[in-house]
């Protein structure tokens, strides 16, 4: 015995939910905060292997330890940027560039 104007469908209504890749802006803009003072102690974790490096090696620093501030410059610009323009992908480029500084400053050895 069925009934026409009964719905017996088990299956729960399509409740439409966010992408979990998508971010607010503010949670964006909170982990560029985040980033940037992450960027003030990579700065000092670079200098610290910088001077271990010039005490090991030949007093003098090669080019990978200019690259290596030099890389702290866009990861600094890009956590600005992600402050006033909240975009995952700029946070992403911060937080690359912050281990990359450290990375590259490692690998200068005594070259």
């Amino acid at each position: 015995m069925t009934t026409n104007d009964a719905n017996t469908t088990d299956a729960p209504a399509a409740v439409p939910t966010a992408a979990p890749s998508v971010r607010s802006a503010k949670d964006v803009r909170v982990a560029a905060g985040i980033g940037l003072v992450l960027l003030v102690a990579d700065l000092v974790l670079c200098m610290m292997l910088t001077l271990a490096d010039a005490m090991q090696g030949k007093g003098i620093g090669g080019p990978l330890i200019d690259a290596g501030f030099a890389v702290l410059y866009p990861a600094g610009f890009a956590g600005l940027a992600a402050l006033f323009a909240p975009k995952s992908g700029l946070v992403k480029a911060q937080y690359a560039l912050l281990v990359l500084a450290p990375l590259l400053i490692l690998l200068d050895g005594n070259s």
